[in-house]
């Protein structure tokens, strides 16, 4: 008996049995009757866990990913990516990469099926390469550059330049750059909640990232003179931030108003890991993968290859806020090399997500 003649049921048990999104992929990748045995099993619930999109040749389409749950690298055929001069991976949990290359339109792919997203209307787009910053929902994508946000085919522009945007339960929140002031915006942009900067926080910004949980807000900061990746942890109740932008009355335009919540500054982040990158962050409970610490935050850095210095090498830091001490983990990201000189983009968490695209959804 080969492996394409296993009983559907035993291929059934053995797909259910899988708790990552890399395996279930490569189970399907075996033949066409395993991918035809999971057809209609719902995808199992994989622990979210960020994967990393790595600089690739620039003219190739092979791009490739690290897995931080397997630690495990892999490689992914994208036709839409050579010579892209940047890919990205979303700010929410929709799975999809963002390619842009100069002078040309943008476009949105699922980096498991190929599949591009063909509601937009991708001629709108100017070329992005600069400090992006995007999300998408449904109906909107929106990015850094002037800003703008494209909705539903209709282009509409902003005041204010953002380092990032996330898309979270029909609501957008966009940190300003350099600033750590955060703008809350109902999926139509209709009504504002300006959550103004830390009453507490003194000194010249250096970095200000912004992440999300189901239930928090968590402004990360760091301010000039500080050794470590931030100096200051600050906290806030979403569902208070939703409740207070939900109860504002809508005439005609952008209703805007001061939120009357205040950041509260923490020492740490309890359960939570929180991934970071230069654009956006994900904030991930630590129990549900193996090596991943609680009240930790991991990013990426770059350094020279110690026996080529034209090569660059990837590692992952891990900053512990329990005692404040950095360690680059001993992973096989670090193997991974790429020539400088091709390294057109900079490293990207992005979140897999499989429900949307490979099957039904788990009820």
């Amino acid at each position: 008996m080969s492996w394409s003649e296993l009983l559907p049921e035993l291929l059934v048990a053995i797909a259910e049995k899988l708790t990552e999104p890399g395996a279930y992929l490569r189970f399907r990748c075996v033949c066409s009757s395993w991918r035809s045995a999971t057809q209609s099993l719902p995808i199992p619930p994989f622990p979210k866990i960020p994967w990393l999109i790595l600089p690739s040749d620039h003219s190739s389409s092979l791009h490739h990913f690290y897995s931080f749950s397997e630690d495990r690298l892999y490689q992914l055929l994208l036709p839409e990516a050579p010579y892209c001069d940047l890919l990205l991976g979303s700010s929410s949990s929709s799975g999809l990469l963002l390619f842009a290359r100069k002078d040309f339109p943008c476009q949105l792919v699922h980096p498991f099926t190929n599949r591009r997203i063909h509601h937009m209307d991708y001629s709108m787009f100017p070329s992005i390469l600069d400090n992006v910053c995007w999300d998408h929902s449904s109906s909107m994508v929106g990015w850094r550059y002037k800003p703008d946000v494209i909705r539903d085919g209709h282009r509409f522009t902003g005041r204010y330049d953002f380092k990032s945007m996330t898309y979270c339960d029909n609501f957008i929140y966009a940190l300003l750059d350099k600033v750590p002031e955060v703008r809350v915006y109902d999926s139509r942009f209709e009504k504002k909640l300006t959550i103004n900067p830390p009453i507490t926080l003194t000194g010249n910004i250096h970095t200000v990232d912004l992440a999300l949980s189901p239930d928090e807000l968590f402004l990360l900061v760091r301010v000039d003179g500080c050794d470590l990746p931030y100096s200051h942890i600050f906290w806030l109740d979403r569902h208070k931030v939703v409740a207070e932008l939900s109860g504002i009355r809508w005439y005609h335009g952008v209703v805007g108003q001061v939120a009357g919540e205040e950041w509260k500054e923490v020492s740490g982040i309890r359960n939570f890991a929180i991934f970071v990158d230069f654009m956006h962050c994900f904030v991930v409970e630590a129990g549900c993968a193996t090596g991943l610490k609680k009240n930790c935050i991991y990013s990426v850095l770059p350094k020279p290859s110690h026996h080529n210095p034209t090569l660059q090498n990837f590692y992952i830091q891990q900053f512990d806020l329990d005692d404040k001490s950095c360690q680059i983990l001993e992973r096989k990201l670090s193997q991974y090399e790429i020539s400088a000189s091709t390294c057109t983009y900079e490293p990207s968490w992005f979140m897999p997500n499989l429900n949307s695209y490979l099957g039904p959804k788990r009820p």
